[in-house]
C-alpha cells in the first residue's frame, strides 16, 4: 500500500492513507527517505520509527477503528532548522491522553498493550495532543547524534 502524497514543498509534506496496518510498510520507506534527506542519525531515526509506528497504529486501531473508509493524515514539517515535526491525525472521536494509565505501574507492567502514548512522550522531544486526542504532533531534534 502506497501513501498518497497530497502536497509537497520544501517545508511541508502531507500524506494520506487508508486505515490499514499495512501502511506501516510504506511509512518505513518514507522515513528512510527522510533519514537520507535530513541526515538523521541512527539514534534519532530509531526513536522516530518507534513513535510513528505507535502513533499510526493507534490512529488505525483506536481512532479509526480499522475502518478502511477513514483516512490517516500525516504531515511532515521541518521547524526551526533542527526539528522535524510529524502530525498524525485520524478521523476518530479522540481520547484523553492524560487518562491513559501508566504502563510502568506495578498493576500494568504485565499488560501486553497500552504503551503507545507512553512511548510517544518518552521517545520524542515533544508530544502534543489536540483535537480531543485525534491529532498528535511529535517533535524530534534532528541535530542530535
Amino acid at each position: 500500500m502506497r501513501i498518497n502524497n497530497i502536497n509537497s514543498d520544501h517545508a511541508v509534506q502531507m500524506f494520506a492513507f487508508q486505515s490499514d496496518l499495512k501502511c506501516i510498510d510504506s511509512l518505513e520507506i518514507l522515513l528512510d527517505e527522510l533519514k537520507e534527506q535530513f541526515a538523521i542519525s541512527e539514534h534519532v531515526y530509531s526513536s522516530i520509527w518507534v513513535v510513528l509506528n505507535e502513533a499510526i497504529s493507534n490512529a488505525v486501531i483506536h481512532g479509526n477503528k480499522m475502518n478502511p473508509l477513514k483516512k490517516i493524515r500525516l504531515t511532515v514539517e521541518l521547524k526551526w532548522d533542527n526539528f522535524i515535526c510529524f502530525r498524525v491525525k485520524d478521523e476518530g472521536d479522540g481520547f484523553d491522553p492524560n487518562s491513559v494509565p501508566d504502563p510502568t505501574s506495578a498493576d500494568r507492567i504485565d499488560q501486553p498493550n497500552g504503551r503507545g502514548v507512553f512511548l510517544m512522550k518518552k521517545l520524542s522531544d515533544l508530544a502534543l495532543f489536540s483535537d480531543n486526542g485525534s491529532t498528535v504532533d511529535l517533535y524530534f531534534d534532528i541535530s542530535k547524534n
